[in-house]
């Protein structure tokens, strides 16, 4: 029976990959603060020459928050997938020679580089955390996850039983187990009380 969990629990980690140690979600969370803020930065820059008293300039201002709210001026509130898509037309868009011309007017140009490292930064992330979650091997989690369930509740049933007859030889294992229970229990109420007060993009929850 213990040796049927101690494979279960062997495969488990197999079938999972390197994702059962590598939780790319703070990450994901970092990269996105790092180019929502780029996003925002670049923005409203260009926006505050918009009506300066230099005529060129202000026109390189103008040329360039049309670009940012053609692409859509809150484009980094978007979910992830949305929000790159979004924000590589922005970039393809902002690459062309004149608007290269613009931000060299007004000082623009290393906000727009902060923009594209922050975007290639991001893809990078998110991109490590698809290769790793593809090679992920389904049928072996759920072999390994049905035999664990399968014999721990046997083993926990047959503890609970003998503990009832001889409190002496069982008692003190059949508390310790009651304890390891309870901890695990207020462990995953704590992380559910946090998941829902946190804030999330609309497709954070899914990736």
């Amino acid at each position: 029976m213990c040796s049927s969990i101690d494979q279960g629990n062997n495969d488990l980690p197999k079938g999972l990959g390197k994702s059962l140690n590598s939780d790319f979600t703070p990450l994901l969370l970092f990269q996105d603060r790092v180019r929502d803020n780029a996003f925002i930065g670049f923005r409203d820059y260009a926006s505050s020459f918009s009506h300066s008293a230099d005529e060129a300039k202000a026109t390189a201002g103008k040329n360039i928050t049309g670009i940012f709210e053609t692409t859509g001026n809150s484009a980094y509130a978007l979910g992830y997938s949305v929000e790159t898509a979004k924000l590589n037309s922005l970039i393809l868009n902002l690459s062309a020679p004149a608007s290269l011309k613009d931000m060299e007017s007004i000082g623009a140009t290393e906000w727009f580089e902060a923009l594209k490292t922050s975007q290639t930064e991001f893809e990078k992330v998110y991109n490590s955390k698809i290769d790793i979650e593809s090679a992920i091997d389904l049928p072996l989690i759920k072999e390994a996850r049905d035999r664990i369930t399968k014999y721990l509740k046997a083993l926990l049933s047959y503890i609970g039983i003998n503990a009832e007859l001889d409190s002496v030889k069982y008692g003190a294992v059949s508390d310790k187990i009651d304890e390891i229970i309870t901890e695990i229990v207020t462990i995953v109420h704590a992380r559910e009380t946090r998941n829902g007060d946190a804030p999330k993009k609309s497709e954070e929850a899914a990736v």
